[in-house]
């Protein structure tokens, strides 16, 4: 059943391969964007779940991840408890109706986070280690010895006394209890509330995960597509029933005997501890629930990051591994919308980023998945400009099956503002950008269809330090989980050398003992077990431990000519891979991989300023062609001397691909066409001789799809939010529609009818019609379209629908005491997790703010 399951994922993933080497990959439902699909109370009925379906594949979604959590107040007769029969039931009615529209459907493994629930009983929950610590005389000694240990409750069980003599007359003595369930399940489910399982302990696992099979066998319910676990969460979870025979299998002596060491820190014996946890969730739960899932025909999607293990090896037992984005990154993005204290500051960075995509990498798996968008802003805040950066970041980093953090399920007839999540973002279809949020979903799938599609091409294998981590000062502090808050304070130096590499030009992933010891040195390149090739293999600092094993295998390696770098020489490295021009020339984020005709590049300006310039490749490359994924088109590369003429705005992304044969791709150097005979020309940019006409006055400003409605027609001397404009557009919410008019001669078109349109300031997502013929969306910064003949002599008609965000109208909801927070639980809360109200909210601005401007390109741009 495993390698049935592997190989469809494998054959999922050539199915993306171009049809011809000059287009686009054919799109796959994986390379659409997912959604965790909150079910708040699990309350939903047949008719609303169909409707949520349906508005989620018409947006381009390809894949649901259900996942059950607390209630609406005031809905409980409608709550549905979780693996009953009628939950299965309307698990069935999602997988019936999914497959017929295209939408693969996920489930976490439980509800709310993490595993556990009602069936979970005390002996088998997440425990931790109860210590007392005391110094006794001889008389004291003799008493303890005959006295037994007693449970202190029924949750706190009595492990153990241990002594150790401090000179003749007086001891030590550490007694040990263990105290079970140390964690419920947080933001549970109805009939998922209880006992957080003990991760570390099979037995507990198989019984957690045996009860959910039940309930797909007693109701004949198909199994999900794919099974999904969050991050790992149990904070207090530092023990386990078995703990010490473990410790003692593996590690070669008695733990008991060293709980005096244990408590005060000792280096070895904490590093020793802190292995054995890590090989038991390894072990016990992770590689379990994989062959649990494997068992029914299903897949595992997994958030390593958190617990207490090596990450590399927990992401590798899974079929997907995922990361998680937290926060939004200040890129200095020109044009980019700030939004000051209603913003927080992104946790995770790019080098954490890479610990899911390098397991996949190394492992040969095709897909990293992401958890995104989790707390970039404040609720009703968040627009789809300010979401696209930290999505390019991801994918440089290796991500290509993202998942949006997320959508709530929420009945069609609810009053808006529906059904919520307490944490943002919001990409569902209550929400303002829902409107335009196909045009995200397109350019996410564009970009992980070329992301799937090949093979990893990485410079470096970097040797993750594990042991350094494990050895750091623990006293008080025995549990170590490697979470996106704490890697960059836990591993500072290892954090720095990732950030180096990047910064002198490189790209690598990470690799575990367990994986380099696997690796060889094959055709000149270090080659991983799943066949994975690297130029070289980084040691991140001079001084770090290595096993003795994993000492001669690195030995053995350089015997056999493979390059060993210790440290983030330039010089060294250098003599390794060559850099990107990319990253050192033009300061531009990218990911590189390899297909049979050469190599495929996302490219993103993240950066404040334009990037216009030459540069040469790390690779071979004859010929080029750019990809478009924010409108589909291509063109093709500028080159000359062997570099490629690139050109980004601050904010821009493209794909490129190269050729390494020069007869590969056979443009006509005369025609600019391809074999099929499609026109194909360079990518045109602005230039200081493109002529530009500002459009300042004469617009018109009318609203639809709004709440409240305004049936006003407003005349605008110049472009202005409509938030300025009276009571009604200042609390308002939905699209503003623009309309102007501009004369042309036939001398001005004879001229060229190739235009750029800037839209300035765009508050918060634009679609262009031009003479009544749709033009494109801009949703992203910066905000332009480029078109070509769609204008004509005489009075020309430009409409701009704009769509606003959402928030002056919750605002108003608030100021006006509208009950709208009314889930159970946390409810809704601000970026620190506070109870807030929005009332206060001065209004924020709305649709066009700055004049709109049109360049009239100087010559013909042909693009396809």
């Amino acid at each position: 059943m495993k390698r049935q399951i592997l190989l469809s994922l494998v054959f999922a993933a050539m199915a993306m391969a171009p049809a011809k080497a000059q287009q686009w990959p054919t799109a796959s439902r994986e390379a659409k964007p997912g959604l965790r699909w909150w079910w708040l109370g699990s309350a939903v009925d047949t008719a609303n779940l169909g409707w949520n379906l349906r508005q989620y594949a018409a947006h381009g979604v390809g894949a649901v991840e259900i996942t059950p959590i607390y209630g609406v107040q005031g809905n409980a007769q409608h709550n549905i408890d979780y693996l009953s029969d009628r939950w299965m039931e309307m698990l069935r009615h999602c997988e019936t109706l999914g497959s017929r529209l295209g939408i693969e459907i996920d489930m976490a493994t439980g509800t709310g986070w993490p595993f556990g629930g009602p069936w979970v009983p005390l002996e088998e929950s997440a425990s931790k280690m109860v210590i007392e610590n005391d110094t006794v005389d001889r008389r004291s000694y003799k008493a303890l010895r005959r006295t037994p240990g007693v449970d202190k409750d029924g949750q706190t069980r009595f492990v153990g006394r241990y002594y150790f003599p401090i000179g003749k007359k007086s001891w030590r003595v550490i007694s040990l209890w263990q105290r079970l369930g140390v964690m419920k399940v947080k933001r549970p489910a109805p009939g998922g509330s209880g006992w957080v399982v003990d991760h570390f302990d099979r037995t507990a696992v198989e019984h957690y995960l045996n009860h959910i099979a039940e309930a797909f066998e007693r109701t004949h319910t198909p199994y999900p597509h794919t099974f999904f676990n969050d991050s790992y969460e149990v904070s207090e979870g530092d023990y386990t029933t078995r703990l010490f025979d473990e410790f003692r299998r593996r590690r070669g002596y008695s733990l008991e005997a060293c709980m005096d060491k244990l408590v005060d820190g000792d280096r070895q014996v904490v590093a020793d501890y802190r292995e054995t946890l890590a090989d038991l969730l390894l072990e016990n739960f992770t590689q379990t629930w994989t062959a649990w899932a494997h068992s029914h025909g299903a897949i595992t999607r997994n958030q390593a990051h958190g617990s207490p293990a090596n990450l590399i090896d927990c992401y590798s037992a899974v079929d997907i591994p995922e990361i998680e984005g937290f926060g939004l990154t200040d890129f200095g993005i020109r044009g980019l919308r700030r939004d000051a204290g209603m913003t927080r500051k992104n946790d995770s960075d790019f080098s954490m980023y890479k610990w899911a995509s390098s397991a996949a990498h190394i492992n040969g798996k095709p897909f990293t998945s992401s958890e995104t968008f989790t707390w970039l802003t404040e609720h009703f805040r968040t627009s789809l400009s300010q979401m696209k950066p930290d999505m390019d970041l991801m994918f440089c980093g290796g991500v290509n099956h993202m998942f949006f953090h997320g959508t709530a399920y929420s009945p069609r007839e609810a009053a808006w503002p529906g059904w919520k999540f307490y944490a943002s973002v919001d990409m569902s279809p209550t929400n303002t950008i829902w409107r335009d949020a196909p045009f995200f979903m397109d350019y996410i799938t564009r970009c992980q269809s070329f992301l799937q599609w090949g093979r990893p091409d990485n410079d470096f294998l970097v040797y993750v330090p594990v042991r350094d981590l494990w050895n750091m000062q623990s006293k008080g502090k025995r549990l170590m989980q490697l979470a996106i808050h704490t890697m960059g304070r836990l591993a500072p130096d290892f954090v720095h050398a990732i950030d180096e590499l990047d910064r002198m030009g490189y790209d690598c992933d990470y690799v575990s003992e367990r994986y380099l010891l696997t690796t060889t040195f094959t055709g000149g390149m270090l080659q991983t077990a799943a066949g994975t090739r690297y130029k070289a293999l980084v040691i991140p600092g001079k001084d770090n431990i290595l096993t003795p094993a994993v000492n001669r295998h690195i030995e053995a390696l350089r015997a056999q000519g493979a390059q060993i770098v210790v440290g983030v020489e330039a010089a060294e490295l250098a003599r390794a891979a060559r850099p990107e021009e990319l990253k050192t020339r033009l300061g531009l984020k990218m990911i590189r991989r390899a297909n049979d005709k050469g190599h495929h590049y996302f490219i993103a300006n993240l950066s404040s300023r334009d990037v216009d310039g030459d540069v040469r490749l790390a690779v071979p490359c004859a010929q080029a062609l750019w990809f478009d994924p924010m409108n589909g088109r291509r063109y093709r590369a500028d080159m000359g001397n062997g570099a490629v003429h690139v050109s980004l705005r601050s904010g821009e992304s493209m794909i490129l691909q190269t050729f390494t044969d020069g007869g590969t791709l056979r443009l006509d150097g005369d025609s600019s066409r391809l074999p099929d005979g499609t026109a194909l020309a360079s990518r045109k940019t602005l230039s200081a001789a493109d002529k530009a006409k500002e459009l300042r006055g004469g617009w018109t400003l009318r609203f639809t799809e709004a709440e409240p409605s305004c049936g006003k027609t407003f005349h605008l001397d110049g472009l202005q939010g409509w938030e300025t404009l009276d009571d009604t557009t200042r609390t308002l919410r939905g699209t503003g529609v623009y309309e102007c008019s501009v004369r042309l001669t036939k001398q001005e078109l004879a001229a060229s009818n190739d235009w750029i349109i800037d839209l300035g300031d765009v508050r918060e997502s634009a679609r262009l019609y031009v003479n009544g013929s749709f033009v494109g969306c801009a949703w992203a910064v910066p905000y332009t379209l480029q078109f070509s003949n769609k204008f004509k002599p005489g009075l020309n008609i430009i409409r701009i629908e704009v769509t606003n965000l959402p928030a002056n109208r919750i605002s108003q909801l608030d100021r006006e005491g509208v009950a709208w927070r009314r889930m159970e639980d946390i409810n809704v809360v601000d970026i620190n997790y506070k109870k807030t109200s929005y009332a206060n909210w001065a209004p924020m601005p709305s649709g066009l703010t700055a004049p709109v401007t049109l360049y009239q390109l100087k010559s013909s741009s042909t693009h396809q």
